[in-house]
């Protein structure tokens, strides 16, 4: 007979393993039809995998303007996560280790902020970036998206400093380290969990914002991956080329959770759970 404790695992499993087909089965779909000719696509019955394989699709996508909206948009976004990095472990700190008077009041309202919707700053900033000449520039997007995902990054670092030892903190200061020195050498690689789930959920917040790349970059030039897309559609939907282009854009954020996966859940666990 088999155990309560072991029966419920078994379960778990299950459950676990349907919603990983689940979520996989579109994007395998998605990445062999990538490889599929035009017509292979609409053959009734389908094949599962191409009876023909083919790069015809990536080359018409690097041949259109996926290049440059793919280069707009990495570096929009590693700029921005470096940004979004260092600005929050140092606030993050400031805020663990080095209280001041009203610093409470302060991080109230920087939490206020992710309660206010994104779209009642579209005009002013519409307005501001015109006026300062950085509308459809990449600097344009990279302030905006760092200003939306400081605050919850923010949280996650003090979070993470709070956990802490003082004592460590203790004996850094009795070695003679300075303030900088103590955040940079001995705090900032305990709490490396912290700044993992920071990195990833900035990586995956920038790549795919929309409603600040739709508004602050008008010229196709200037456009990320996720507005130049739009433009990528032609007059007839091509599948293959589609699937390609998707494919392609679903690559960085894999490879930053894959290179990741090891942090991820004890940073979920000791940089929000923790504080």
């Amino acid at each position: 007979m088999i155990k309560p404790s072991l029966r419920s695992r078994i379960g778990l499993h299950v459950v676990l393993l349907f919603l990983a087909v689940l979520f996989l089965v579109p994007l395998v779909y998605i990445f062999l039809n990538s490889f599929k000719p035009a017509g292979e696509i609409f053959q009734v019955p389908q094949t599962v995998l191409p009876r023909t394989w083919t790069l015809e699709n990536y080359g018409e996508v690097f041949g259109s303007g996926f290049r440059n909206y793919f280069q707009n948009s990495v570096v929009i976004t590693v700029v921005g996560v470096l940004l979004v990095a260092i600005l929050s472990s140092l606030s993050g700190y400031g805020f663990a280790k080095l209280p001041f008077r009203g610093s409470n009041l302060v991080l109230l309202a920087i939490v206020g902020t992710l309660t206010i919707p994104l779209v009642i700053f579209l005009v002013p900033m519409f307005i501001m970036e015109n006026q300062l000449g950085i509308l459809n520039t990449n600097l344009g997007l990279i302030l905006p998206n760092v200003a939306v995902a400081l605050p919850f990054a923010i949280l996650i670092m003090r979070a993470s400093f709070i956990g802490i030892p003082k004592e460590i903190e203790e004996s850094a200061v009795m070695d003679g380290a300075g303030l900088l020195r103590q955040w940079w050498s001995v705090m900032l690689p305990m709490a490396r969990n912290g700044i993992v789930l920071v990195v990833v959920m900035t990586t995956y917040a920038i790549w795919g914002e929309y409603t600040l790349a739709k508004t602050l970059a008008l010229d196709p030039p200037a456009m990320p991956l996720t507005v130049g897309l739009t433009l990528l559609k032609g007059e007839v939907w091509q599948y293959g080329v589609l699937a390609a282009i998707i494919v392609l854009a679903m690559l960085p954020p894999i490879l930053v959770f894959l290179f990741f996966q090891r942090h991820i859940v004890s940073g979920i666990a000791a940089g929000a759970v923790k504080g």
